[in-house]
């Protein structure tokens, strides 16, 4: 009897563009109508967030960290577009034209996305951010790019309603 490894490989990260009127249900489309203004952008693009990532397993590869993943956006070429600005307390501002998100990294290495300013006190509620802590910075970085992508779609689904 002889011992043998198999090594297994996982395919790359591939975070699908989906129409956010397809991916986000009749609640969350109501519940950010009935927010605040400011807020309902946020919270559509948030929960079409959270339904993008719901398709993928998470890789379980190690996050080098906001740094890395900021780094990242800003040295790809495809990602020129995204502005990165480092701010106070290890917050990541990434911005394109009118939308904005935000990237910090806890304590403990965790990394989080977040979809409303950080000096509101809702992010501290999960519910509030995308936790990136089990991708890569590379598939982060390319989850966050996803996000932009998408902002004009959402833009248009909260004009429609």
């Amino acid at each position: 009897m002889y011992m043998s490894l198999r090594m297994i490989q996982k395919p790359p990260v591939i975070f699908t563009q989906y129409d956010p009127s397809g991916v986000i249900g009749r609640s969350e489309l109501a519940l950010a109508l009935g927010s605040c203004k400011s807020d309902a952008l946020p919270w559509l693009w948030l929960s079409y967030g959270h339904s993008v990532l719901a398709e993928m397993d998470p890789c379980m590869e190690a996050n080098e960290g906001a740094a890395a993943t900021a780094d990242l956006l800003s040295a790809y070429p495809m990602h020129s577009r995204i502005d990165v600005k480092a701010m106070p307390e290890g917050y990541y501002e990434l911005k394109a034209g009118e939308a904005c998100l935000f990237l910090s990294e806890t304590e403990t290495g965790d990394v989080f996305l977040y979809f409303f300013s950080p000096k509101k006190l809702c992010n501290r509620s999960d519910e509030y951010r995308i936790d990136l802590t089990d991708f890569g910075s590379e598939a982060a970085a390319y989850f966050i790019a996803t996000l932009f992508d998408s902002y004009t779609s959402i833009v248009r689904l909260y004009e429609s309603n």
